[in-house]
């Protein structure tokens, strides 16, 4: 792993996650598929995170949490609930926290192209 980090910023406070530790991926990763597929998935749109149902939030809250306690352990779950950031701070956190996760968008892959029907493809 590199040293590369990534910033989130919430409630005034600011940390830089590094690349997380599996302990901390397995509690985080299916929370943050599950918001991400309630979201829309890659076709993510600001009004289907509108309408995010609080048990997401919450568990988009706690995956964020657990990284950020990952550089900060003094910070609780409660303190970090304390913070006065809006939902869309939260979702703005959402890529830096999937990223110490080690989750990336899909690249979206040239298709190969097919030969033609009846036409060799080891000779011209």
């Amino acid at each position: 792993m590199s040293d590369e980090t990534f910033p989130i910023a919430l409630g005034g406070k600011s940390w830089a996650l590094p690349h997380l530790p599996f302990r901390a991926i397995k509690a985080i990763q299916p929370a943050l598929y599950d918001v991400y597929v309630a979201a829309g998935g890659p076709a993510m749109a600001s009004d289907a995170v509108a309408r995010l149902a609080e048990a997401d939030l919450e568990r988009l809250a706690e995956a964020t949490w657990r990284a950020v306690a990952q550089v900060d352990p003094a910070v609780t779950f409660a303190d970090f609930l304390d913070l006065p950031f809006s939902v869309g701070d939260l979702i703005q956190a959402f890529p830096s926290v999937a990223r110490a996760a080690g989750l990336r968008a899909a690249t979206n892959a040239t298709a190969e192209a097919s030969p033609e029907m009846g036409k060799s493809i080891t000779t011209p």
